[in-house]
Parts: C-alpha cells; sequence; structure tokens
C-alpha cells in the first residue's frame, strides 16, 4: 500500500512540473522516500550529507544547520519556514521528526533546490543545485515573517552602532580623486573627486562654518575681520557634521524627540512627558542671505539611529545609518519631518517596505536616504530600510557600496571570515539596490573600496595559511569585481603575518602598504583586470597609515617611523615620506621627514580630512600631537611643509594654539589642539576648539586671533 501511494506521490509531482534533471554536471545523491500519511519525506541529513554538505544538530534552537562553502540552510524542527542562503522561504509544510531523525517533505525540498526527479517510483534523485539568491533583496509580508527570520538567529547577534561616521586611514579611487579644486579656497580632503564628505568645518569665500559643542559658528573670514557673524543653535539637537552648497547650509547630527505620554488617573487626563530614543536628523537652512540674515530653517528629515557616513553629490545628499533593535519585538522603521519649526510628523513604514541583506540578519536596521536639496519635501524624500547593518561605506557619483564584515553562517561558527558588498545605484537622490557580492577576509575602512573602468576593487587581509608550513597567519589579497559583483580577478596571499595599513588606487595601479615589523610598499598593475600583478615593491622602517597622490609618479605618505628596542619594534615619531614610483618596479622612498618622538601621533592617521595638500598652493600640512617625555605635557601643533622644485619636503614651521588662553595647564587643554587646517587666498586659519587663528600664508606669521 505505501508504494502505491508513493507511486501515486511521484506521478503527481511530474504531472505538477517538478524540475528534470537534463544534460547536469552538477553532483547528485540518490534518496529513499518515505510515506506517512498522505505525503512523502526524504531524510534531511543523509541528503544532505550526501552532497557533501556538513550537517550540524543545534538542540538548544531546535535547528539544523546545514553548510558547504558559501551555501548554507537552516531547518528548524516543527517549523514550515527555511533559511536558505540567508533567504526566508515559507515552503507551507513542516519537516517531520521520527525519533531522532528529521525529514522533510517534497514541498521543502522543492524549494531548496533547483533541480531533482524521480528515479524509482520509490526513490528521487537530488543534484546539488541549491536555489541562491536572485539578485533582489527580499522583503517581509507581515510581522510574522518578522518574526520567523528573526527565530532562526541566535540571541547573541552582533550590533553594529556607530555614532559617528566611521574614521578612516585611507584608499583613494582612480583617476578622479586627485585633490584640489579651486586654489584660492581650500576643500574637504575626500575620497573621490566631485563627491563631497561631511566634516566639521566648511570654508567659502566669506565664511567658515564651524562646529563648537552643540551649535554651529558661521565666522566671517578676511584680515581684520574675524567675527562670529552667525551662531545656529537648536534646542535638544546636536551637530556632527556639515555640509555647505551654494546656498544652503546642511547639518547632521543627533535631536532629542520630546513626547508626552497620557492616562486617566482620578478621573482627570494626565501628561507626561518621556523622552523617546534620539534619532538622526538632517536639517537645511538657507543661507543665500547670510550677509543680512542668519540661516532660515528649511526642512528637517529625520530617521531612528546612529550615522554611518554620507556624501554630497551635487544637489543630492545621500546618508546612511544603523539602529538597534530589540528582540521584545519589531521596532518598524520610521521617518520623521518638519517643516521649518512647525512640529515633527511621523511616518512609519509598512513590513512589505523592509528588506533584508540574505546572510545578515541581527538586531539591527539600516536605512538608506536620499535628499534632493532643490525639492526639500516628501516627494524629494527616498528612503528605505533593510534588516541588517553596515560596516563601511564607499561612494562616487553614480553607485555607492556598502561593506558588511560576515560571519560564517551564523555567530557560533566564526566572525570576519568573508566581507560581503551589496551596491546600489545613485540617481538624483534615489538609492536603489544593484547586487551583491562576497569576498575573503576583511577591510581596514571605506578606502579599501574603489571602482575602476567599470569594475570594482577591494582589498582585504585574512587569516589563512599560505602553504602548509605558514601555520595560522594573516595574508592580505586584492580582489577585482564586475558590475555583477562577481569576481574577475584577484592576487592573493601578499606579506604572509602582516596586516594592510592603507591603500591608494591611481588609475591602472594599487598602491598598498602592509606592516609587521617594516613597511612593505607594494605597487600592483590591475591593467588587466583579470590578471592583477605585483610590479615591485619597498621595504623600509615603519609604516603608512595614509597615502595621498603628489602626482601621477608621486606618492605621500603619513605615518610613523619605527625603530628596534632590546628585541621590540617601537614607534619613534610621526613619518612623512615622499615615495618616487616613476619607476613601477622599482619604488623608492626619496624623502622623509620625522616629527617628534615615540609618544607623538597624528589624527591623519585614522582621518583623512585632517589632512591639508594642494600642489599648485605648494602646502602639505597635518596636526601633528607631541608629548614631552620629561614633563608629560601634550599639545598638538599645524606643521607645514612645502616642495622643492624637485618634489622634495620643506619644513616651513609649526603654528601653535598652545599658551593662547594663558590657563596654567595649557599644554594639556584640548580645545586648544588643533584639529584643521585651512586656507583662503594669502591666509591660512588653524582652528582648534577654543581659537581661530589666522596667519600669513608664507611667513606663518600669526595676524589676527578669534576666541571662539
Amino acid at each position: 500500500m505505501k508504494k502505491v501511494i508513493a507511486l501515486i506521490t511521484v506521478v503527481l509531482m511530474m504531472t505538477m512540473g517538478i524540475p528534470s534533471f537534463v544534460d547536469s554536471t552538477s553532483d547528485y545523491v540518490d534518496i529513499e522516500m518515505k510515506t506517512y500519511g498522505f505525503k512523502s519525506y526524504i531524510p534531511l541529513r543523509k541528503t544532505f550529507e550526501g552532497l557533501g554538505y556538513t550537517v550540524t544538530w543545534q538542540p538548544e534552537n531546535r535547528m539544523v544547520e546545514i553548510v558547504k562553502g558559501n551555501q548554507s540552510v537552516y531547518v528548524k524542527a516543527e517549523e514550515q519556514y527555511v533559511l536558505r542562503n540567508g533567504v526566508l522561504v515559507n515552503s507551507q509544510v513542516m519537516p517531520l521528526v521520527i525519533g531522532d531523525r528529521l525529514y522533510l517533505p517534497l514541498e521543502m525540498v522543492a524549494i531548496l533546490f533547483e533541480t531533482y526527479d524521480a528515479k524509482t517510483a520509490s526513490t528521487i534523485r537530488v543534484y546539488d543545485d541549491l536555489k541562491s539568491f536572485e539578485g533582489k533583496l527580499p522583503t517581509l509580508k507581515d510581522k510574522d515573517e518578522y518574526d520567523k527570520l528573526l527565530s532562526f538567529y541566535p540571541e547573541q547577534t552582533f550590533m553594529y552602532d556607530y555614532i559617528e561616521e566611521s574614521l578612516e586611514m585611507d584608499m583613494a579611487p582612480a583617476a578622479e580623486k586627485t585633490v584640489t579644486g579651486s586654489s584660492e579656497v581650500s576643500e574637504t580632503n575626500t575620497q573621490v573627486a566631485g563627491v563631497d564628505e561631511a566634516d566639521i568645518v566648511k570654508i567659502d569665500e566669506n565664511y567658515i562654518y564651524t562646529l563648537k559643542d552643540s551649535k554651529l559658528q558661521i565666522i566671517k573670514t578676511g584680515r581684520g575681520n574675524l567675527e562670529v557673524v552667525h551662531t545656529v543653535e537648536e534646542n535638544g539637537f546636536w551637530p556632527t557634521q556639515l555640509y555647505v552648497t551654494e546656498d544652503k547650509l546642511i547639518l547632521i547630527g543627533r535631536e532629542q524627540i520630546l513626547d508626552l505620554k497620557t492616562y486617566e488617573e482620578n478621573g482627570r487626563i494626565m501628561s507626561v512627558p518621556i523622552y523617546k530614543q534620539e534619532v538622526l536628523m538632517v536639517k537645511c537652512y538657507d543661507i543665500s542671505t547670510l550677509e543680512k540674515n542668519a540661516p532660515i530653517l528649511i526642512k528637517s528629515f529625520g530617521i531612528e539611529g546612529n550615522y554611518l557616513s554620507s556624501r554630497l553629490v551635487g544637489d543630492y545628499i545621500y546618508v546612511v545609518a544603523n539602529q538597534y533593535t530589540y528582540r521584545g519585538g519589531p521596532i518598524m522603521p520610521m521617518i520623521l519631518e518638519d517643516e521649518g519649526h512647525q512640529g515633527i510628523e511621523t511616518t512609519t513604514l509598512a513590513y512589505e517596505d523592509l528588506a533584508y541583506f540574505p546572510g545578515h540578519v541581527n538586531n539591527n536596521m539600516l536605512y538608506t536616504m536620499g535628499i534632493d536639496l532643490n525639492n526639500l519635501t516628501t516627494e524629494g524624500l527616498d528612503v528605505k530600510a533593510y534588516l541588517g547593518g553596515g560596516d563601511e561605506l564607499y561612494a562616487d557619483k553614480d553607485s555607492m557600496y556598502l561593506a558588511l564584515r560576515a560571519n560564517s553562517g551564523m555567530w557560533w561558527r566564526g566572525w570576519g571570515e568573508n566581507t560581503d558588498i551589496f551596491s546600489f545605484d545613485l540617481e538624483k537622490g534615489q538609492i536603489n539596490f544593484k547586487a551583491k557580492g562576497t569576498v575573503p577576509g576583511y577591510i581596514i575602512n571605506q578606502f579599501a573600496m574603489d571602482e575602476y573602468n567599470g569594475h570594482f576593487r577591494i582589498a582585504t587581509t585574512r587569516w589563512g595559511a599560505e602553504d602548509a608550513t605558514q601555520g595560522n597567519t594573516t595574508l592580505n589579497n586584492l580582489y577585482i569585481l564586475d558590475e555583477t559583483l562577481t569576481e574577475v580577478g584577484s592576487l592573493e596571499n601578499l606579506a604572509p603575518g602582516e596586516t594592510i595599513y592603507s591603500t591608494r588606487m591611481m588609475g591602472d595601479q594599487v598602491y598598498m602598504v602592509t606592516y609587521r615589523q617594516v613597511d612593505p610598499f607594494y605597487v600592483i598593475d590591475t591593467g588587466n583586470p583579470e590578471a592583477p600583478k605585483v610590479l615591485g615593491y619597498l621595504k623600509i622602517p615603519g609604516y603608512s597609515n595614509y597615502m595621498h597622490p603628489y602626482d601621477e609618479q608621486t606618492i605621500i605618505g603619513v605615518g610613523m617611523e619605527t625603530k628596534l628596542v632590546d628585541g621590540r619594534v617601537i614607534n619613534d615619531g610621526v613619518k612623512i615620506s615622499i615615495f618616487d614610483v616613476s619607476d613601477f618596479n622599482n619604488p623608492v622612498e626619496k624623502d622623509k621627514a620625522l616629527i617628534g618622538t615615540g609618544n607623538s601621533s597624528t589624527d591623519v592617521s585614522y582621518d583623512h580630512k585632517a589632512f591639508l595638500f594642494n600642489k599648485e598652493k605648494n602646502i602639505l600640512a597635518i596636526p601633528v600631537s607631541l608629548v614631552s617625555p620629561t614633563y608629560g605635557r601634550q599639545s598638538k601643533d599645524a606643521y607645514i611643509f612645502s616642495f622643492t622644485e624637485d618634489g622634495m619636503l620643506d619644513f616651513r614651521g609649526a603654528i601653535t594654539h598652545t599658551g593662547l588662553s594663558g590657563d596654567a595647564d595649557y599644554y594639556n587643554d584640548y580645545n586648544n589642539h588643533v584639529s584643521r587646517i585651512l586656507y583662503h587666498g594669502n591666509d591660512l586659519y588653524t582652528l582648534s576648539n577654543n581659537w581661530l587663528k589666522l596667519n600669513d600664508f608664507m611667513t606663518l606669521e600669526s595676524i589676527d586671533l578669534l576666541k571662539r
């Protein structure tokens, strides 16, 4: 009787369009079916282990973990939902538990595999062609699917919680990145030319816009004119970064929203103020009439979450944020809007608007926000939400890439084995998902990514073994992907035992610095994306955290000098290196400048926006922190360099704010530490939290001073 039922089941399956196997080269396994009731089942473990998967039972979750390479399946006992390659799918039928074995209904087999067919009346042949991610991010239908998806992940989920934009060391892309713009007014040092990045200060022809504590100051520039002409301060709003366009000021920061809880007590309606979670707000001001009027708030847009990063391309701002959520239930994405100071209105997205990144579901929401500065209305706003999180962001004028450090399957299988990349199209304020890819290893920062000639390049460090003799060590790699984020070329296993400290990408060449005890400076050619190769390398003491092009044949490196003391390698002062790469096969360090001793440091090592360079103006300036080995005093001053005719460094002097306040402990006063250097024509400005100092560009003589 059972064989008859099984035969009927197979016939029905074939007439309903079960996929058949034709000329496939995939591995397969023949599995005997069992019939219970009126349904046919196959054993889970025998099927997947027969196809080469590792099958692990997780008793605490009553879940089976099935993994092979980048393929993964998670099946829960007595649950009709399955997690296939990170995507939640509903088989409509639950697996069957018999004794200590789990059996899959054929309906579940159909949603797991692309191809299987009947071999006999009582057996089927299953081919190793697991259905995969199809290029469109999956979405959730309702709260039930939201809960089911999270149920496949343990309570110990990883939390992404960036308060401000991630600080980075460097790696800038290709030909459009070099530097300068107008040589009369300095610009923020960005990763891609024409793609602005938010900073703590901006300068234009007439004003310096700078943050101090919880307010913005607009300072009139020019000798004898230094004056705070406008201050922008919003109650309950703490700006952290800003943009300035021709007629608009944009502040990005955190705002605390006051909410009222209403309840009835003794027949009376009572209201109690409740401070909700701080939200990320983007405030847009009109500054077209600054000579007469203070900035006028036009519109505020907000989302719940913490700022990850942003970019300004023309008249469009693109913002990315992460939000931590709790397991007690979904905190659905909410959009906030305020017309001037009319009051905040909120809109909650529906479940069907909530997509997720396969394999990256955790207790976090990720938001992308696009704003059209010429249409500050709901129609000019694009907000999308994803159940997941983001680590680093790279963007050029047309595309955005989001990198997520991946764990292999679930948290207990290890952290940081791969990096997943999700690409998005940027078009007139709209951010639309495009493709997904994966590379081995992890990246150091946003500058580990770059787009050039239709290909995406990414540099990673991973734990592995170059060969059997290496053991467990770090290896460094460069991967080149096409527009679908499919790998087309790679260069692997560079500098065993070291890690990437910085990278710079210029045209076909990639310059990479790795470090453990010395600074290997690599020149890599990617002219053939399918076969990148090392052209030459240089080993010198120290390392560069940041690299910047001087011209096509010269690279500036900023980092630390090192020395060997009692068998240990220690830092020995800030180092600026000049690398001559005119001969790609034989790079040389043709000059270097050392500042301070072992305890010295520079913000440029982790924040590329602190770096000032302009070849036309013949200036290089960085803030350097020096610590006195005798008195423990610390000061951070601006160190100014120019270049000789043959491209060698020429130290011109240092500008300090130490001692301006007259405090007894002024050396250690953080408020006197120089954080940014800017210029306008023949005026060189140094900025600290307490002071704005105007210096002569050529002589560095102090001309004017403003107490902020």
